[in-house]
């Protein structure tokens, strides 16, 4: 994320990234993979069904991101392969790139968003039920629907004058003219902050027993695994882009952009 990385550490960042990638690039797979097989023993209450479709769609959407995180890394120029060379990436490829790059790791943030808000919705309101196709619809639009138009904002608003993307060695979104690399951090870091206040909540709720007599035993196993899920993920993905603004702000400090490489290509 950093626009000014020190060139005794690009080498080792780029290794520490890559291995990374491929690790969670492998396990992801294996996850949906899994999700498939398992799906329909899984899946016997609205609330189970939910939290596996925001699963399947969190693992989706950060195997896309990593994807098109190896493309972008592909078609920008790597200093360190081509010395004295010009360094400025291809605008137009590279612009798509980051698009979607910056789509769908916004969307994966969303999703955790949904999982969080499902287990609000479940937890706290046990008298209202949603049919299954209504929290689809609102699932899919949060997850994809809230990115698409963050993205598609953060264009419109910074591509005159090249400002969307960084001009040199790397296909990510600028800082240092138009701080467009906000419109990913502002954005996670919010959800971050607002799952916390869910699990805050939620786990008031369930020491004082609010749900234990209204609830299902599948449905009340389900949301304690979904509490344990958010409170693991929320964090942890908190840590990594709170690392990556660490490294924006101090961009010579070896300790920051080590650990925001390993956790960024580990999530």
């Amino acid at each position: 994320m950093a626009t000014k990385i020190p060139p005794s550490l690009r080498e080792a960042l780029d290794i520490i990234t890559y291995v990374g990638v491929g690790i969670s690039l492998a396990s992801l797979v294996i996850c949906l993979i899994i999700e498939g097989y398992v799906w329909k023993a899984i899946t016997r209450n609205s609330t189970a069904f939910m939290r596996h479709v925001s699963i399947v769609n969190t693992a989706l959407s950060l195997l896309i991101a990593d994807i098109c995180f190896l493309i972008g890394a592909s078609i920008a120029k790597n200093p360190l392969e081509n010395p004295g060379e010009d360094h400025a990436v291809p605008i137009g490829p590279c612009s798509t790139a980051t698009f979607f790059m910056h789509f769908f790791y916004l969307s994966l943030f969303f999703w955790m968003l949904v999982s969080g808000l499902l287990l609000f919705y479940r937890t706290v309101m046990v008298f209202s039920h949603m049919s299954k196709s209504t929290m689809l619809a609102i699932g899919f639009c949060l997850g994809y629907g809230c990115p698409l138009i963050i993205a598609v904002i953060t264009v419109a608003v910074t591509a005159s004058g090249n400002g969307y993307i960084r001009r040199f060695d790397a296909c990510w979104l600028n800082w240092i003219e138009t701080k467009a690399l906000l419109a990913m951090v502002i954005p996670a870091l919010t959800i971050v902050f607002i799952n916390i206040l869910i699990v805050v909540v939620v786990l008031f709720k369930m020491l004082r027993r609010g749900t234990g007599t209204t609830a299902h035993p599948d449905e009340k196993h389900t949301l304690v695994v979904i509490t344990r899920c958010v409170i693991i993920l929320t964090p942890l993905f908190g840590l990594t882009w709170s690392l990556g603004v660490g490294t924006m702000v101090s961009s010579t400090n070896k300790g920051i952009h080590i650990a925001f490489a390993f956790f960024n290509s580990l999530q």
